[in-house]
């Protein structure tokens, strides 16, 4: 799977993508789960990273492979980055027929909760991937990613600030 990335310049806000996924085409249940958004009305104003394929574009935006392939990344029009249950709330958002969902978990305070289970989820799925030999960094195939660890997948280590108000609207 090819990674499609936007031709408009960097910061340009007319052309700016609703949002950018950044997963793992290498993961057959990722890539499966991505495939289904794709088809979906809105998914043409996100930009699919397929970070298995596509280190130039990590490399752009400071994101290592370590920390994209140990959570969903979902960098928002705003330039904020999100992780875990708080990007799947952000693309949800983008795609109408999930945009209600994501209101509904950002207005509720589960996200949180949510968030735990997907990094157990997280951490498995990248045990399992990298049990088959498609990890290249050590740290990766010893799985050391902890919840502690899940608060550093920002790039320069920024902490995260999910939106979890649901203050905006869908798209």
């Amino acid at each position: 799977m090819t990674a499609i990335v936007t031709t408009a310049t960097p910061g340009s806000s007319t052309d700016r993508p609703a949002a950018r996924v950044f997963y793992d085409g290498a993961c057959p249940l990722c890539r499966r789960e991505i495939s289904h958004y794709r088809r979906l009305r809105g998914a043409d104003r996100i930009d699919w990273v397929d970070i298995s394929s596509d280190q130039a574009t990590l490399q752009h935006y400071g994101l290592s492979r370590r920390a994209a392939m140990a959570r969903l990344h979902v960098l928002d029009a705003a330039g904020a980055w999100q992780t875990g249950a708080w990007a799947f709330a952000e693309l949800w958002a983008q795609l109408p027929a999930y945009c209600w969902l994501a209101g509904l978990l950002r207005r509720s305070g589960t996200l949180p909760l949510l968030d735990r289970g997907y990094s157990v989820f997280a951490r498995w799925r990248l045990r399992r991937h990298c049990d088959t030999g498609v990890c290249t960094d050590a740290r990766m195939a010893r799985g050391n990613h902890g919840a502690k660890d899940a608060r550093l997948t920002q790039p320069g280590g920024a902490a995260r600030l999910p939106h979890t108000t649901g203050e905006r609207r869908c798209a």
